[in-house]
């Protein structure tokens, strides 16, 4: 491979021509008009750099951002990546109107230099939009941040529940929230770091792009590389809007019989029952529309009529929201750009808060974002208990409990402050802590919600409360609640449930047997690492039936498939 940058090049091994332009921000505009039709493999625009720093404006122009981003689109071939810079306060909007041409891939959440704002969380979100073009592979390859481990136990901050012999050497797949890389600004600019991990996960070397020469534009170079001198100091740029519109700051107080109750029934029929500024914490983890397997919701809409419905109750929201209220909305980060694009025009936005909350390793880059905004209807004047919650153990120490006892009891509590990347609360990982629902919430999750913006007494309303998560908790912690589902069976649960809560203060789980197996899926896993190391290369079923003190029946039992059942293996002939 030869890299080329702004003419100059520089040979690596391989014949493959990797062409690399950085404009300026003068000739930005420029470059991209040049480009020809469907010519470039990828386009990484640094937004917040297109436009000089006026003193004391901090607004972009959105019509020329967007002219910027339709050059983009014609420039990029089919297959070709596009990378947008920026911020939360506006990218949701850019990100929107890009979803129109291109294909939304991932929303990457970049930790950077933290940002002590006006109100709302402290905020170290910098943020990556990427969109591929057209119907072709997307070509990204599998990149790895390397392992981290505990200041106290010396053990991987990931926690692999007695999965460590499948770690991977070279460090683990990167997800789409990047909390790895050295904290700078990746606000007005786009961090060395930041960028050399980009162009790590660029796939040269596959499809079309292995044929010729590679093509790509970088800028404008002035937001480029944080660490140089004469850097723009961070700054939180946001796209011009129409002013918010002026609510009524009286509030309408809920009578009894309109709180602490779980509706049956349309969300947004029932919601139109309340009373304007009624309520003071409303919340929605809505369904993904990815066809998931409720009782009677249909998951599956078309992508308008999806947005036209989660618009309808977010509008009731916004109604009902008392003036001191606070609006939560999570969804995933796709789904969150339309969320934020609609509330930007009614409500102030305080922060994009990236619930970084891996599910399941799958894709070369695996999705742990989930977008969950956090608005208000009055700029400053709301409930806000940061000094309730505002204080995390520190990220350098691991989650594991036999650690977290051993480093209290000596007297170990370093502390972080709480930002807008929540990497701490995970999803419900165990079946006996799961009610029959495909995207049920835990309770810390809402826990931490509802101390943050409520007080005792205060009223919380879910209008797609599922299995009752958030009227659960509110009980819990001595507030109201509206609760609001479709689903009959739901509704029952969620009763039956907050009747528990009442009566015991918690909800019972039963134990649920696992049938004991002859043998474990590391066991035979180890098995084969041990087969690989006699043998030099990967084994083969008839290898194991040849040399294994194990049955071939077995591994075939509890693998779905031989690569599974390798994986140890495959991560052994790596370290040899």
């Amino acid at each position: 491979m030869h890299i080329r940058v702004d003419g100059k090049g520089a040979s690596i091994a391989g014949q493959q021509i990797v062409n690399i332009v950085y404009p300026d921000r003068e000739n930005f505009g420029r470059t991209l008009k040049e480009a020809s039709d469907n010519s470039l493999d990828f386009i990484i625009v640094v937004t917040a750099a297109l436009f000089p720093k006026v003193e004391g404006l901090d607004l972009l122009n959105a019509n020329a951002l967007k002219a910027y981003l339709d050059e983009c689109v014609r420039a990029l071939k089919n297959g070709g990546l596009l990378f947008v810079q920026g911020c939360p306060e506006y990218l949701p909007e850019l990100g929107v109107y890009l979803d129109r041409y291109l294909n939304f891939k991932y929303w990457i959440a970049v930790e950077s230099t933290i940002q002590h704002r006006e109100s709302g969380l402290p905020s170290v979100h910098g943020a990556v939009l990427l969109f591929a073009k057209g119907s072709d592979r997307f070509r990204v390859k599998r990149t790895r941040f390397p392992h981290q481990y505990c200041a106290f136990c010396k053990r991987t901050l990931k926690d692999w529940g007695g999965k460590a012999h499948l770690m991977h050497p070279d460090g683990y797949v990167i997800s789409d929230v990047w909390t790895s890389l050295p904290q700078t600004n990746n606000y007005t600019q786009l961090s060395a770091p930041v960028l050399d991990t980009i162009l790590r996960m660029l796939d040269f070397e596959t499809g079309q792009a292995s044929a010729g020469e590679v093509k790509g534009i970088i800028g404008p170079k002035e937001g480029v590389g944080a660490e140089r001198a004469g850097a723009e100091p961070a700054t939180w740029y946001k796209l011009p809007g129409p002013s918010k519109p002026r609510y009524s700051a009286a509030t309408n107080e809920l009578g009894d019989k309109m709180c602490n109750v779980v509706h049956h029934g349309d969300a947004v029929e029932i919601l139109k029952r309340y009373p304007d500024n009624s309520v003071d914490l409303v919340f929605a983890d809505p369904p993904y529309n990815l066809d998931k397997a409720y009782h009677t919701y249909d998951d599956a809409r078309a992508d308008e009529e999806y947005i036209k419905w989660c618009n309808a109750w977010l509008q009731e929201y916004v109604r009902i929201l008392k003036p001191t209220g606070s609006l939560y909305v999570l969804n995933l980060p796709q789904w969150t750009m339309y969320h934020a694009t609609f509330l930007n025009q009614r409500l102030y936005f305080k922060n994009w808060i990236v619930w970084d909350a891996l599910s399941e390793p799958r894709g070369k880059l695996m999705p742990a974002h989930y977008g969950l905004l956090f608005y208000t209807k009055h700029p400053t004047d709301f409930t806000f208990n940061y000094d309730q919650v505002g204080q995390l153990d520190a990220r350098y120490y691991c989650l594991r409990a036999s650690c977290i006892r051993r480093r209290k009891a000596m007297g170990i509590d370093d502390k972080m402050p709480l930002t807008d990347i929540w990497w701490d609360i995970h999803r419900i990982k165990h079946r006996r802590d799961r009610d029959y629902h495909p995207c049920q919430l835990p309770e810390a999750l809402m826990e931490r919600i509802i101390r943050l913006s409520t007080n005792e007494g205060d009223v919380v309303l879910d209008a797609l409360c599922g299995t009752g998560t958030t009227p659960v908790t509110a009980v819990r912690l001595g507030r109201r609640y509206v609760a609001i589902d479709v689903d009959e069976r739901y509704v029952r649960m969620t009763r039956e449930k907050i009747a528990e809560v009442r009566r015991k203060g918690y909800i019972e789980r039963k134990s649920i047997h696992k049938p004991q197996r002859k043998y474990t899926k590391k066991e035979l896993q180890l098995e084969l690492r041990d087969l690989a190391a006699k043998l030099g290369r990967l084994p083969t079923p008839e290898d194991v039936q040849k040399l294994s003190k194990y049955d071939l029946e077995a591994f075939f039992d509890l693998f779905p498939t031989w690569s599974k059942a390798l994986k140890a293996a495959k991560l052994y002939c790596v370290r040899a």
